[in-house]
């Protein structure tokens, strides 16, 4: 059987694939001063305001613990 019959790689699929009906959990340690003590805040995004929400998080200084996939 020939690679162009129809047959695809293993691990590899023909249709499309969305992500964007998902939503996301980000885990996001907030800085503190020296002397308090810091936070954890839970976001929760759906796919398209992901990429964004990360990089508004990393120009607030704070750092990323986790990105979880939520149902």
């Amino acid at each position: 059987m020939a690679a162009s019959e129809g047959v695809t790689p293993l691990g590899r699929s023909t249709s499309a694939y969305s992500n964007t009906s998902k939503r996301f959990r980000i885990t996001v340690s907030t800085v503190g001063a020296p002397n308090f003590r810091t936070s954890s805040v839970i976001y929760e995004v759906s796919y398209d305001q992901l990429s964004q929400k990360i990089q508004n998080i990393h120009r607030m200084g704070a750092k990323i613990l986790r990105i979880s996939e939520i149902s």
